[in-house]
């Protein structure tokens, strides 16, 4: 779908902190994990127009509402209004971030009921969302304003500057400002404390996002009477007791995506399950929420030939790694991102990238408040993260109403058309187009 021709530019301006930052807060160090990521993370939260709401119709209230919260948000989350230097710092000097207010030429539903991911990409500031933004800013954000009244915040904030966590939380607090200006948010910035600095110039920005040019991305809702099904079915043949919502939808989904690799290439390929994982209570000691940084970590099981892609299996080793990584310190501080990088430069290859394996990524953002941020028009209706950041990857959060899954899988476009008709799927999960 085109969407450019969809938006038209209403105003542009920058946002600065309401308060400047403090001295001793200035140079914010990066991390080993923050120097690899070269990309952004998308968020886009869309808000239809509510009977008798009547902000809607006036986007220059709106705008100034959402401009002073973003301003206040910033003096938290100091480092995303600051610029790169040199691969290792960010100089956060409050040069601000660039806001976008734009008119969206067509009702919301049209951009909701499309059965691609990449409608979505109205909400957002640029055109790949997933790329990092250009000339050294850490953010961008957009306010789009809907035929219908609806209205979509959305962002792209630099991954080297936080993980998901970090940019939910972002948004969360961002909206709660909106509502309510005098409460104060508490961040901490971790820098490079427990992933130190490398000065290895080979490692930085290592990890790119992929132009979505061949792989769609598409969405599924996993209602909760259907992930307790499938938790039912899975525990009982594994004997894993009372797995997770994370471990069933994902092993069904990757299960499926390999019957459509493997049918459309005529034999199977070893691959490879990534789970990416948060570290905070994983960490010794633990560390809150408000922990803000790059703490993520991973684990994978492989399936090297056809008789492994079982789903009572795979979750049973899933559940095993996820143990591992829970029980031994050292592996936690080790960083599977940072191995991964680390062999791909000795090998001179490119990380997660092997000719005699395909990896496929599943990133769980069951935990986070997504469905919860509210700019004052209530829970957005849909939330988006764009189409990316690589072909095999599948996105999971909580569905709208709660206590179910909704996935967003990204596929090539063969293996997707015979994935999204797939029975084995369809038994539990609907597209959302359709729900």
């Amino acid at each position: 779908m085109a969407t450019s021709s969809l938006v038209s530019l209403i105003s542009k301006k920058i946002i600065k902190p309401s308060i400047q930052t403090p001295l001793p807060l200035r140079s914010h160090k990066l991390s080993f994990l923050d120097q690899v990521f070269d990309m952004s993370i998308p968020f886009a939260f869309f808000y239809p127009k509510k009977d008798g709401d009547k902000s809607s119709d006036e986007p220059s209230h709106v705008s100034q509402l959402l401009e002073n919260s973003l301003s206040k948000a910033l003096s938290y989350y100091y480092p995303y209004a600051g610029k790169i230097k040199d691969d290792c710092i960010v100089d956060c000097n409050d040069v601000g971030v660039e806001v976008s207010n734009v008119r969206v030429h067509c009702p919301m539903s049209e951009i909701l009921k499309h059965p691609y991911t990449d409608a979505e990409n109205v909400a957002f500031p640029q055109q790949l969302p997933w790329n990092h933004p250009n000339e050294g800013n850490l953010a961008v954000a957009q306010v789009s304003y809907f035929d219908c009244g609806g209205i979509a915040v959305g962002g792209c904030l630099s991954h080297k500057i936080g993980d998901a966590c970090t940019i939910s939380n972002f948004f969360y607090n961002w909206g709660i400002l909106s509502r309510d200006k005098s409460v104060m948010p508490s961040p901490h910035f971790v820098g490079e404390s427990i992933y130190p600095q490398s000065n290895d110039p080979y490692v930085v920005s290592n990890i790119k996002p992929e132009e979505p040019t061949k792989y769609l991305g598409k969405r599924f809702v996993f209602p909760a009477a259907k992930v307790n099904a499938l938790k039912a079915k899975f525990s009982f043949d594994s004997g894993v007791q009372n797995p997770t919502r994370t471990e069933v939808v994902s092993t069904l989904i990757y299960k499926c995506a390999l019957a459509a690799r493997t049918r459309n290439f005529g034999s199977f390929k070893q691959s490879s399950l990534f789970q990416v994982s948060y570290m905070r209570e994983r960490h010794n000691p633990p560390l809150s929420q408000d922990a803000s940084g790059n703490i993520v970590s991973g684990f994978s099981v492989e399936t090297t030939n056809e008789r492994d892609v079982n789903c009572p299996r795979l979750v049973s080793e899933l559940r095993n790694e996820k143990e591992k990584l829970d029980q031994d310190k050292a592996r936690a501080i080790e960083n599977a991102f940072i191995s991964e990088v680390v062999d791909s430069i000795e090998k001179g290859r490119s990380p997660f990238n092997n000719d005699m394996l395909d990896y496929y990524f599943c990133l769980s953002l069951n935990a986070f408040p997504l469905y919860k941020t509210d700019f004052g028009w209530g829970k957005p209706t849909r939330v988006s993260l764009a189409t990316g950041p690589f072909n095999r990857w599948f996105h999971l959060m909580d569905n709208q109403s709660g206590g179910g899954i909704e996935a967003i899988i990204m596929l090539g476009e063969l293996d997707m058309s015979v994935f999204e008709t797939d029975p084995a799927l369809l038994e539990f999960a609907t597209p959302i187009s359709n729900h």
